[in-house]
């Protein structure tokens, strides 16, 4: 094998993986990572824990949030409250791609 395709083989996605809400409406950090929802793709781990950092240090604005409750209730789907929103956000995690967590059991 030529080096050049082994080195495509090494290349690994990272995800943003955010955290599934209960049927109570609350994040549930606990649940599998199988169970999580891919957010965003990253070609390396540190860019996907930068824009975390920033997520977490910038979170939504008043009219932000608004905008997603609406998005959120024009899919006939209950949004989450401001602070399970917070919360979500500073518990989704940085996952690469080839992680056996998120295939399950």
């Amino acid at each position: 094998m030529k080096s050049h395709h082994a080195a495509a083989f090494a290349i690994v996605a990272w995800y943003l993986m955010i955290p599934p809400v209960g049927i109570d409406n609350m994040v549930d950090a606990r649940a599998p990572l199988s169970q999580w929802r891919k957010g965003v793709s990253f070609k390396s781990g540190k860019a996907c824990a930068d824009s975390l950092k920033d997520a977490i240090q910038n979170p939504m604005t008043p009219a932000e949030y608004q905008a997603a409750t609406q998005a959120t209730r024009k899919a006939k789907m209950h949004p989450l409250s401001m602070a399970e929103m917070i919360k979500r956000t500073a518990e989704s995690r940085c996952v690469a791609g080839d992680d056996p967590r998120l295939k399950g059991k």
